[in-house]
């Protein structure tokens, strides 16, 4: 599986960084060491933010 990733990344440009690190930890993925090897850079798990709102307040003049 890794050498399909690898040339879907390096050889025929057909999937990017990050999806390539969307398949990292899964049962049938590749492991973060394969992703470096991949790509030549370290592995970084997505962060989870919540989202956030933003108050707004419009005034209205007369």
């Amino acid at each position: 599986m890794v050498q399909i990733y690898t040339w879907a990344y390096q050889d025929w440009k057909t999937i990017t960084k990050e999806t390539l690190a969307t398949v990292v930890g899964l049962p049938d993925g590749i492991t973060a060491e394969d992703y470096k090897a991949i790509t030549g850079d370290d592995y970084v798990a997505p962060t989870t933010q919540a989202p956030t709102t933003q108050a707004t307040t419009t005034s209205t003049t007369n």
